[in-house]
């Protein structure tokens, strides 16, 4: 009896530690599971935004067709909402005044910045302030306007807002003033360089 009951003990025994560990098998693969889970939603979450994105240009540029404004076959085939344009060519466009065409140059650092160094005939509106003063401030029937900062991030968060405001030609000038070519105006070092500016000139061609 003795020994039965030992026999009996040890299968005991041993059902319980292989009904354990296939407890402890189905727990890992319940968690890995979860974790595979939540690793494709997140997956799925990361592509919808993506898709968003990349669709909210065309949204805004659809609205802008159908109030007849004219928006550029690039932007729309690129997915952007405005253009880039390095120094050189930049300056080359705004060095070719012309009262005929219609530009607004838009400096969005602080005050500081742009009393000691600006491109000339730009106009002051610190980023921070350009929700409260861009209807009063830039003419929504500018053909193109011009937005740069000290480095590109500052005008960038800007290109982005207008944009989406309804200004159909905005550009982005790649690094800021870091990467200016032409003329400056401003108390730079304690010197101050004079030079005639205009708020019109010629636009360069877009597609």
């Amino acid at each position: 009896m003795d020994s039965l009951e030992f026999i009996g003990g040890v299968v005991g025994l041993c059902i319980a530690s292989v009904a354990l560990w296939s407890v402890r098998r189905l727990h890992q693969e319940v968690l890995r599971l979860k974790r595979e889970q939540y690793s494709l939603e997140q997956k799925v979450g990361a592509l919808s935004g993506k898709i968003e994105s990349a669709i909210e240009p065309l949204r805004i540029q659809t609205a802008l067709l159908a109030r007849g404004q004219r928006v550029s076959d690039t932007l729309i085939r690129n997915g952007q909402l405005y253009h880039e344009i390095g120094g050189a060519d930049a300056a080359k466009w705004l060095v070719q005044s012309s009262l005929s065409s219609n530009v607004f140059v838009l400096d969005v650092r602080t005050n500081a910045e742009y009393a000691k160094q600006r491109i000339p005939g730009a106009k002051l509106i610190p980023v921070e302030d350009l929700e409260m003063r861009y209807q009063t401030e830039i003419p929504i029937e500018s053909d193109n306007v011009l937005v740069y900062c000290a480095g590109g991030d500052r005008s960038r968060l800007a290109c982005d807002f207008l944009s989406r405001q309804n200004y159909p030609n905005v550009f982005l000038l790649k690094n800021g003033l870091q990467g200016w070519t032409g003329p400056m105006e401003g108390d730079s070092s304690g010197s101050l360089i004079q030079i005639s500016s205009k708020s019109r000139v010629s636009s360069p061609s877009i597609g």
